[in-house]
């Protein structure tokens, strides 16, 4: 696909199903006193979904009730004031007849407010990636992209107007504007939506959250499959300390930390090279503070070459500097200067002169690799200059101007600071996508396999595009920005994955997102896993976080515990502002976290073939219990256990060494012991620094991979040890493009050569690392 296709202001991408969609209602209605057309019409779809339209009209509105019936459901609206109601074999599903807040929609200058009923322990999901409550009844979302500055936080990297509810139906608002969803913030059972007025809604109705899924990626586009290899562990090369501070700033150290895990033995797939490899101009805004300051131009000179040798990706050398020979101007500086996020280059420093001999040995040792990037162009760099001169960056009131949270004297104090130290990539401008693909492309030319798509939530609301001032802009950038980048990995590599933190409605077409700056603590830890479930509620496919957390750095036992649940994610990858290597935490968190990832390598037969499954039936990897169990009320809200595919189930420990642990109805065997608990029930665990709590479904067939290898290839799929729990008469498996088996008799004392494929089984026994 052209990386710099245009893509408007909806996301449906199914145009076959519009056009096959049947009218089952048009009627005239009132709101607020203005006339509108509301036509209603049910989508060819796996499930039921109906299209919900208004468009603004004249004329004299009847008041009246209409009743039309569609399948197993009924609609029921009344036309002035108008409200909808859905009911399913007499039971009300959706509606917006409340008592309170005007039991009907309303519109307040050009946005649409939709009451909605929320019954009392009904569960409501979605909306992107969140990091409070994973059930959203009580809350209030703004749906606004938004870098949050580190987490917890109750802003969000990713922001989707799309929800569902046990309740039995989801709700998607086909917009990349500003909406606010409140869950009953203020009246606990109603809900409201405020909207665009001209947009339309699409409500899909299922009691089952996995075919609401489904009919939501039917709608706006399938999540595609990542290489194999992504699926190995990424191991990240930052410091943000700069190149005089830092143990990793040369072509060279990044070499010889690929040796040192290959000689130790440790699996992995990716390594990652966060900026210390580029070099940033010294900021504008900088200079003229320090200017203003006092400080002559010989003296400014002189601190743009201390920052050339001493910083290069970081200004953290260069503060320190003026702290020791300007200590009054430090104090200005530490306590008035407005810190922000940084642009990207694409320039390598000295440090790394020869980056293609680089890629050449990291090949050799069989790693992939993976390159930093953002889109915001730094003034004073070439690629600003080039992008400047050509028209082709985002401008407010005719400068080049980027959005973002920013810091003064250590506190976060606005996020959304305009700063003019960096100019947008206009991906609304064919000419500004293009330009920037070639910069990427580059790099893959250059032997990188895939980028990390860093940053992505600062295009400005009031930003001057190719396409004229829209702020509905700010949500669709992050997308153009991925899509962009992810197309042409794919047009060079045939597949591709992005390593992305931001993303408006569409994102998960583009594989994948992670969690964002966490910190080192036990909070920050929960709620990297509140993201990860939040952004699976929303039918995003894959997820990441940063194990250890990324700011600050994490003792011992937060570190391992860490590192257990991130190994059993989507995708893995250690990540921080220090150190994150397995060897540095000392030789017992070495060898628990070096068990994981084995554990982690054993495991990919299963968990790529649960892929599969899940883009089959609409159930992303790693989800929360609700997503299984929608119809258990102990199920909703619970946020810190989830499923690991359709048989594993998995209960992080956050901190200590016990926790209670919720498991669903049926037969659950304990992992480690092979103890078997019936659920539903609540038990309290014992888990040492060593053990994770892990449950496995009666039933399931745990598929391993007998190939102990450091990376991926496809032998780790063909070469299988299928484990049994409980009774099992055959055994099926698809792992997509490396083949399928299907009604393999189970039997204990053969190996089964089909193809490409050697299968053993054996009966599930007791577990250790």
């Amino acid at each position: 696909m052209d990386p710099c296709q245009t893509i408007g202001f909806s996301a449906i991408e199914n145009d076959a199903a519009l056009k096959g969609s049947r009218v089952i209602l048009t009627v005239k209605t009132a709101i607020s006193g203005s006339t509108y057309d509301l036509t209603i019409r049910q989508l060819p779809l796996s499930v039921m979904t109906l299209s919900i339209e208004l468009n603004e009209s004249s004329g004299f509105v009847e008041p009246k009730s209409v009743r039309t019936d569609v399948g197993e459901f009924s609609l029921i609206i009344d036309t002035s004031p108008l409200s909808l109601t859905v009911l399913r074999a007499g039971k009300v599903i959706f509606t917006n007849k409340v008592a309170v807040g005007g039991g009907y929609f309303r519109r307040i200058n050009n946005e649409l407010h939709v009451p909605f009923s929320i019954e009392p322990g009904e569960g409501i999901y979605g909306a992107g990636e969140w990091f409070g409550r994973l059930n959203k009844v009580g809350q209030r979302l703004e749906v606004y992209v938004v870098d949050p500055g580190g987490l917890p936080n109750d802003k969000t990297y990713v922001a989707y107007p799309f929800f569902w509810s046990t309740g039995g139906y989801g709700l998607l608002i086909d917009t990349y504007c500003h909406v606010t969803l409140d869950f009953g913030s203020r009246y606990l059972g109603v809900g409201e939506l405020v909207i665009p007025s001209n947009v339309n809604m699409y409500l899909i109705l299922s009691n089952e959250p996995s075919k609401i899924i489904k009919a939501f990626w039917e709608l706006t586009g399938h999540p595609e499959i990542p290489p194999l290899w992504s699926f190995g562990v990424w191991y990240s090369l930052w410091r943000d300390t700069g190149y005089m501070y830092s143990e990793y700033r040369t072509q060279d150290d990044v070499v010889k930390f690929a040796e040192e895990v290959r000689r130790r033995g440790l699996p992995g797939d990716v390594i990652h090279i966060d900026p210390i490899y580029t070099f940033r101009p010294i900021r504008r805004s900088l200079v003229r503070f320090l200017g203003e300051l006092g400080l002559s131009e010989s003296e400014l000179k002189e601190l743009e070459e201390y920052h050339k040798v001493n910083g290069r990706w970081s200004f953290r050398p260069l503060v320190d500097y003026i702290k020791s020979k300007w200590p009054d101007k430090y104090i200005k500086l530490a306590s008035e200067y407005p810190w922000t996020g940084q642009g990207c280059t694409f320039e390598w420093h000295d440090g790394f002169p020869d980056p293609a001999s680089m890629l050449k040995r990291l090949h050799e040792l069989d790693f992939r690799v993976s390159i930093w990037v953002n889109p915001y162009t730094p003034v004073g760099s070439r690629v600003f200059n080039e992008f400047n001169n050509r028209g082709l960056l985002v401008k407010v009131k005719g400068e080049p101007m980027v959005e973002m949270p920013a810091w003064r004297g250590g506190e976060l104090f606005t996020y959304r600071y305009l700063v003019d130290d960096f100019g947008a990539v206009d991906f609304t401008s064919r000419d500004a996508c293009s330009a920037y693909v070639e910069e990427v492309r580059r790099l893959l030319k250059l032997g990188v396999d895939t980028i990390k798509t860093d940053y992505g939530e600062g295009a400005p609301e009031e930003g001057e595009y190719s396409i004229g001032v829209n702020p509905c802009v700010h949500n669709l950038y992050p997308v153009l920005y991925n899509k962009a980048v992810y197309e042409v990995i794919k047009g060079e590599k045939g597949e591709a994955i992005v390593w992305g933190r931001s993303g408006g409605l569409g994102i998960h077409k583009y594989p994948i997102r992670w969690t964002g700056d966490p910190d080192s603590t036990p909070r920050g830890m929960a709620a990297s896993l509140r993201g990860v479930l939040s952004m699976a509620t929303s039918g995003i496919m894959y997820s990441s976080v940063d194990i250890g957390g990324y700011s600050g750095k994490p003792t011992v036992e937060l570190y391992v515990r860490w590192a257990q649940m991130g190994l059993l994610l989507s995708h893995s990858r250690f990540h921080g502002v220090s150190e994150r290597e397995p060897w540095r935490y000392g030789d017992e968190a070495y060898n628990i976290v070096k068990g994981f990832i084995k554990l982690r390598y054993s495991l990919i037969p299963y968990i790529y073939s649960q892929v599969i499954e899940g883009l089959r039936t609409g159930k992303p990897l790693v989800r929360p219990l609700v997503m299984d169990y929608p119809s258990d009320n102990a199920a909703r809200d619970i946020e810190d256990e989830y499923m690991l595919g359709e048989y594993m189930l998995i209960a992080p420990v956050f901190s200590g060494d016990t926790r209670s642990v919720y498991l669903p109805e049926g037969n659950w065997y304990d992992y480690w012991s092979m103890s078997i608990i019936k659920g539903p029930t609540t038990i309290n665990v014992n888990s040492p620094l060593s053990k994770l709590p892990i449950y496995v479904k009666d039933g399931a067939l745990i598929t391993y991979s007998m190939v102990n290898s450091i990376n991926l290839t496809s032998d780790a799929l063909h070469n299988l040890l299928v484990e049994v729990y409980g009774n099992a008469s055959e055994f099926n498996i698809d792992l997509g493009k490396y083949g399928r088996l299907m009604g393999i008799p189970i039997t204990y004392d053969k190996v089964y050569s089909v193809g490409e494929f050697k299968v053993t089984f054996t009966k599930a026994s007791p577990h250790s690392l």
